[in-house]
């Protein structure tokens, strides 16, 4: 033992002194090592080389999870942005409908300064049916009554058929039961429209009524509406000889699918 020790000692000194011979002809600016340093380099390269590689490899991968980590925070602050963005488009998009709606309200108005206006908002529909009837938040409080007319700023949507003191029922144009007297708007030829089961409005005009695709059809003195409403644009015309009478598709200018607001108009006589 005491000999493996002896050795051991001697090992260590010779390669110290080696090491430190290495040292000093290193420290005075040779640009070629010795033969010796080449044996100790040639030896130690290999494990350097492990333990470099090994630092590199935990060095990127420490480094690629911080960034990893940074990207989520960064993905994370981008989704609600977006989700906020969203919601701002939303937002503005509603209210730039709303000006629309207000300004066709406020043209209308201009146009037609014999009417009183009640805003009233939609707040349900008869199940079965798609704003065939729907009840409006407006009722005798208010003033409204049976039969008066509703209107939003692009034309008729209807007329009131029941009033209860803080709300009111609407038979819309389109349902089939709707029946209402119409002038050609070009031409004054009258004619009677329904609604019918595919929530269309169909014209009975007499066979040799003037009436062509495009024109303008408008609620006549004989309706129980206000007159000169505005119903919308004639969309087909079918000849009926054997019955003697014309076929009359139009397409209604208020979009019933999309209603959120309604105004009931009345004569300023009839709130004096």
């Amino acid at each position: 033992m005491r000999f493996f020790k002896n050795k051991l000692a001697i090992v260590t000194v010779i390669i110290s002194f080696a090491l430190i011979i290495t040292v000093a002809f290193t420290a005075k600016g040779r640009t070629r090592p010795t033969a010796f340093e080449s044996i100790i380099g040639s030896a130690i390269n290999p494990v350097q080389k492990v333990f470099f590689k090994t630092g590199e490899f935990f060095k990127n991968t420490f480094s690629t999870l911080f960034e990893l980590k940074n990207m989520k925070k960064e993905n994370e602050a981008l989704k609600e942005e977006n989700t906020k963005l969203r919601e701002e488009n939303r937002r503005l998009y509603q209210m730039a409908l709303e000006n629309k709606r207000l300004s066709e309200l406020l043209e209308f108005k201009e146009s037609n300064p014999q009417y009183k206006y009640i805003g009233a908002g939609i707040t349900g529909k008869d199940p079965g049916n798609w704003f065939d009837i729907f009840t409006i938040d407006k009722g005798t409080k208010s003033g409204i009554e049976v039969n008066d007319s509703v209107i939003t700023g692009q034309g008729l949507v209807g007329r009131v058929i029941e009033v209860s003191p803080n709300y009111s029922k609407v038979m819309a144009i389109i349902d089939e039961r709707s029946s209402i007297s119409i002038i050609v708007n070009r031409t004054r030829d009258t004619g009677i429209v329904s609604g019918n089961v595919n929530s269309e409005l169909i014209a009975v005009m007499p066979l040799e009524s003037d009436i062509i695709k495009g024109d303008d059809i408008i609620t006549s003195d004989f309706s129980t509406f206000h007159k000169g409403l505005y119903i919308g644009k004639v969309e087909s015309v079918e000849k009926q000889e054997r019955k003697l009478q014309k076929l009359v598709k139009i397409k209604t200018s208020v979009d019933f699918k999309r209603l959120e607001e309604v105004f009931v108009i009345k004569n300023v006589n009839a709130l004096d």
